[in-house]
């Protein structure tokens, strides 16, 4: 029986689940912020051992590779890169703003980057009309997906915009997960685990070091 171990540490939460060409067998949520490092491994072993299995148990590895937290896609990132490769086993990295909205069928979805800023994406009758991708608030075409619910985290999109909705939760759902993930297993749609990284989708902002005298 194939397993897929899923890894989802992008946002402030740790969130991992098992399952199999069924169902979701079983998973775990860790909703103190921020604790991605301190628990992930822990509780890999933890849902592998309630199911009475080993590490070689696993098939494949799904992970949420965002956008998110820096922190937490690196962690996430690297536990999951770090099991594929010492169990020889295959990793599918998967975006979050695909991964986040299964409930509308034609929907803007943007999660604030910082301020005036986005990660964006946007679906239409099941076929994507927007790749995700990074946005600014005043370059962005608003006019273009005004008929699309807009659906946000961005307190300031829910004052702005009038068609906007609020984001219920980043908690993904990983029964619909799994069936994407299945569809990718069986047709071995992999990724490369030397190549492959989160979707930060913009750079990290960094700033220059000051001047010592």
């Amino acid at each position: 029986m194939s397993l897929i171990l899923f890894i989802d540490t992008a946002f402030t939460h740790t969130h991992i689940a098992l399952g199999n060409e069924t169902g979701i067998l079983a998973e775990l949520l860790h909703e103190q912020a921020n604790e991605q490092a301190a628990f992930l491994n822990t509780m890999i072993a933890d849902l592998l051992a309630g199911q009475g299995l080993t590490m070689n148990a696993i098939s494949a590895v799904a992970v949420d590779g965002g956008p998110g937290s820096y922190t937490g896609l690196r962690v996430g990132m690297g536990v999951a890169k770090g099991l594929c490769f010492a169990l020889d086993k295959p990793i599918m990295v998967f975006n979050k703003l695909e991964l986040l909205e299964n409930q509308e069928t034609d929907f803007l979805l943007i999660l604030k980057a910082r301020t005036g800023e986005g990660f964006a994406f946007a679906r239409e009758k099941k076929t994507a009309v927007l790749s995700p991708q990074h946005i600014f608030y005043e370059n962005f075409d608003w006019k273009a997906f005004e008929s699309l619910q807009l659906i946000t985290d961005d307190a300031s999109l829910m004052e702005s915009q009038a068609n906007a909705k609020a984001l219920k939760s980043h908690i993904l759902n990983m029964s619909d997960w799994r069936v994407l993930a299945w569809n990718r297993f069986s047709g071995k749609d992999f990724d490369d685990i030397a190549y492959a990284e989160p979707f930060y989708l913009k750079s990290a902002f960094t700033t220059s070091p000051k001047k010592k005298i």
